[in-house]
């Protein structure tokens, strides 16, 4: 996906942040590197491949979070090499608004 399509799609700002999110579906589980991330989605890196489409539930573990934001239902937006988009689908407001609050505190 072109770079201007993807900021054209995105709903909510980006930040740049590394930490840890695992994944897991009923065919495949894996972790992955985030590099950025919002309140709607995140760029990840992964040695495990991953397909356009493809639905998740995610674990996110925020730097110096005692436990990790729970994402019933991400799904994986674009695929490049070994990077990968996902779009945050469901999850339950105060896991939302952990989120927000997480990165609203550290812009």
């Amino acid at each position: 996906m072109s770079a201007e399509r993807e900021r054209k799609i995105r709903r909510s700002r980006r930040v740049d942040l590394r930490c840890q999110l695992g994944f897991s579906s009923s065919d495949m589980n894996g972790e992955a590197h985030v590099t950025n991330i919002s309140t709607g989605g995140c760029r990840a890196e992964s040695d495990i491949n991953v397909a356009e489409g493809l639905e998740f539930q995610v674990l996110l573990q925020l730097p110096d979070q005692p436990a990790p934001v729970k994402i019933d239902r991400a799904t994986v937006r674009w695929v490049t090499g070994n990077v990968f988009g996902l779009s945050f689908v469901l999850f339950l407001p105060s896991e939302r608004a952990r989120l927000q609050a997480y990165l609203e505190n550290i812009r």
